[in-house]
């Protein structure tokens, strides 16, 4: 009926925040408030399941973020199942309750956000959701539960290891994130520490990508919180320091 279809107009514009601009045409609406519309003709069909495909694709990054937490908050509400298509990967970690990583029309990796990056199931994982770095190597020992992983220039880092299809001599890719790596003056004692060199700072706002060179030949990236406090040394580009990082944070790979 009129006042059925009425009725469910009103409760859908509210939802979505547009109430005062139900009778606004199309080009009166700024690209936000267009999503919004776009989500709220879903909406009224009262579906189970939603596929959204990309849907904020086409929105600046300050608006993006907005109209994320306010998906987020209808899905909530209205408690129905939102399958959401994206390539970008902050988003979906940002949304998700769970992530299906897809590669060559596969699933590469199914779980929650936090499973999903820090503990990938192979590299295509490890290097599609967030940044990363992949060293090569192999394994040249394994005993009491930690292997030896040999990399470029005879680096030798042990990574703990509950994996029982494990070999000596099996190629292997270690993954450690940017974040997990620290930059000190000195050698940590708790952890593995390795002298390297700073050949690049890229800073961003929020914090500073430094790309180092390890003593072995080795580069990794490491990535530092901006105003982290006194206890962060100075770095800058020439300087020798030591990277370090705990054991656990290393995850071993094998495709």
């Amino acid at each position: 009926s009129k006042r059925e279809i009425q009725r469910r107009v009103c409760e859908v514009l509210e939802l979505v925040q547009l109430s005062d601009l139900g009778k606004r045409r199309p080009k009166q609406l700024s690209g936000g408030q267009r999503q919004r519309v776009a989500l709220a003709r879903a909406l009224v069909k009262q579906p189970r399941v939603l596929l959204l495909d990309e849907p904020l694709g086409a929105l600046d990054l300050k608006l993006r973020k907005s109209m994320q937490l306010e998906l987020k908050h209808i899905q909530a509400q209205l408690g129905i199942t939102f399958l959401y298509v994206t390539h970008d990967q902050e988003e979906a970690l940002t949304m998700a309750d769970r992530i299906a990583v897809m590669h060559q029309g596969r699933m590469a990796q199914v779980g929650a956000p936090a499973a999903i990056y820090e503990r990938p199931a192979n590299r295509f994982v490890a290097d599609f959701i967030g940044e990363t770095n992949l060293i090569e190597g192999v394994i040249t020992s394994m005993a009491q539960g930690e292997a030896t992983i040999t990399v470029a220039g005879g680096l030798q880092v042990p990574v703990p290891c509950q994996t029982v299809n494990l070999r000596v001599n099996q190629a292997v890719t270690l993954a450690l994130r940017p974040e997990k790596i620290a930059i000190t003056a000195e050698p940590s004692v708790a952890n593995m520490a390795e002298p390297a060199t700073v050949e690049e700072e890229i800073y961003s706002g929020t914090d500073t990508r430094y790309f180092m060179r390890l003593a072995s030949g080795l580069s990794l990236i490491v990535r530092m919180q901006n105003g982290a406090g006194a206890n962060s040394p100075a770095v800058s580009v020439g300087q020798q320091r030591y990277v370090s990082w705990p054991p656990a944070a290393i995850q071993l790979l094998v495709d």
